[in-house]
């Protein structure tokens, strides 16, 4: 009994017990002698008992812990890779792991905490009718393995928006998010920078070689420098509404700033003009939600006058200037040599229409247009790019899924732009009001992109889209936290 209150008592006092620290160093050194005597299993097995501890008390107290894996492992894409597979078109990556430990998180602590209150999905019934309508089209694809795939993968992401919607449970969390966007941006821009300068990248770009690209296109870890560009979106852009709407500590200040430039500077690498006008784009949003738009005739007219001067004397910059300026043009030299990909867009479109027409119900079936494109493809398409994915998502899937995937993918859009835009104003708390402001802006930017680019099933992008109905949420909670309360008029 009186070691036991002498125990509490340095306990209570904060003090150390040597007693605590020798049996720690006798533990220690057990499991080295038995992983030297015995077998190498026992150290893994020590490490393995301490993670899931670890990960069990996170689960407990601060479910959100696994967002900075979320946000590591979808900017290493499927460069993470775990193994090999059986099936070259499915790879088993660090953020499939990391998917799974969000769930059983969720899951352990809704068991652990008895939580029987979960936010409201808002976006289920779109979703879910645009995840029928692909089911439905399985039965009749003519590319069923690529298409049950693709299916379960989306449907993988759309649970995925909503996890991050319920582990972002309080501002701190996040917080955490923004500062690991700004790392990761950092990071990525970085080594596509390094892959633009030296000309060595992490993953061959076969696409980019055959359009005859005569520049290198920075991807860092992804496989596409579009997909690389649309990431690059979806980070900067909330660290940007954060700069101009909240004041912070300078050191968070700095790190927000770093992001914002290398996530510029990496779109640039990127090479991707879809991403640059969907930055532009995406930019005015902020601006416009935040009230400072005058600030982008400015920066415009400044960003314009110093692209002018430099690629005077830059041969770089006047690359950049000439490609940014040919998405403008690109009806009007549609064909011409050097065109190639702007114009091989229009002919994909054009194939997809026809399509359409072709199969107005439901559409060929999900993951069907390469399989069939052969068929559609107009007179004059330039055959040598090896190219036969729609570049267009709009496009896909009226071609994929007929006008009712269509309607589910316009109504999927529009209800999360109206209820974004329309929560703004009402927003009390002015951090989570800028991250709304910059979520929304992301989401506008990852339209834009997809206009071009057809891509659908980023992580990043889907993950942004649960945090943005998270942030409404919490602010809506402390304003019913607020109204509550007894001082409350």
């Amino acid at each position: 009994m009186s070691i036991s209150v002498e125990l509490r008592e340095h306990l209570r006092r904060g003090a150390p017990d040597p007693r605590w620290f020798a049996a720690f160093v006798a533990l220690q050194a057990l499991v080295l002698a038995a992983s030297v005597l015995l077998s190498p299993l026992v150290l893994l097995a020590v490490v393995a008992a301490v993670a899931a501890v670890g990960f069990a008390v996170g689960v407990l107290l601060k479910p959100w812990f696994l967002v900075p894996l979320v946000v590591i492992t979808t900017v290493l894409d499927s460069s993470a890779r775990l193994g090999d597979t059986a099936d070259p078109r499915f790879h088993l990556t660090a953020f499939h792991l990391c998917f799974l430990l969000m769930l059983v998180a969720i899951t352990a602590n809704a068991f652990l905490r008895r939580r029987t209150l979960f936010p409201r999905f808002e976006l289920v019934v779109p979703l879910a009718l645009f995840l029928g309508s692909i089911a439905v089209s399985l039965t009749y694809t003519p590319n069923h393995p690529d298409a049950a795939i693709s299916f379960v993968r989306l449907t993988c992401l759309v649970a995925f928006a909503y996890m991050a919607q319920v582990i972002l449970d309080s501002k701190t969390a996040v917080s955490s998010v923004l500062a690991w966007m700004a790392i990761v941006t950092v990071f990525g821009a970085a080594m596509g920078g390094y892959q633009v300068i030296t000309g060595r990248f992490h993953l061959p770009v076969k696409v980019i070689e055959a359009l005859g690209g005569n520049v290198p296109r920075a991807t860092a870890t992804f496989q596409n420098p579009n997909i690389f560009a649309q990431f690059l979106l979806g980070g900067f852009l909330p660290l940007l509404a954060v700069l101009l709407n909240v004041p912070s500590a300078p050191g968070r200040r700095a790190l927000y700033f770093l992001g914002v430039v290398a996530g510029v500077a990496g779109l640039l690498a990127s090479f991707s003009r879809s991403s640059w006008l969907a930055a532009a784009v995406g930019i005015m949003v902020v601006l416009w939600l935040s009230r400072k738009l005058r600030y982008f005739f400015i920066v415009g007219l400044g960003g314009a006058l110093g692209v002018l001067a430099l690629k005077e004397f830059v041969p770089f910059a006047a690359y950049i200037f000439e490609r940014f300026t040919s998405i403008f043009d690109v009806v009007e030299r549609f064909g011409q040599v050097g065109t190639a990909s702007g114009s091989a867009r229009i002919f994909l479109i054009i194939a997809a229409l026809r399509m359409f027409l072709d199969h107005p119900l439901l559409g060929v079936g999900w993951r069907g247009f390469p399989e069939v494109f052969a068929q559609y493809a107009p007179v004059g398409y330039p055959h040598w790019t090896h190219v036969k994915e729609s570049h267009t998502f709009v496009a896909m899937v009226l071609a994929e899924l007929g006008p009712i995937g269509l309607v589910a993918f316009v109504w999927f859009v529009v209800r999360t732009l109206r209820r974004g835009i329309l929560a703004v104003p009402q927003m009390q708390d002015p951090f989570l009001k800028a991250v709304l402001i910059g979520m929304v802006a992301s989401f506008v930017a990852a339209q834009i992109s997809q206009t071009f680019n057809g891509s659908h099933s980023e992580n990043m992008f889907w993950f942004n889209v649960g945090m943005l109905f998270a942030v409404i949420h919490l602010d809506e909670k402390g304003r019913s936290a607020a109204d509550a309360s007894p001082g409350t008029a």
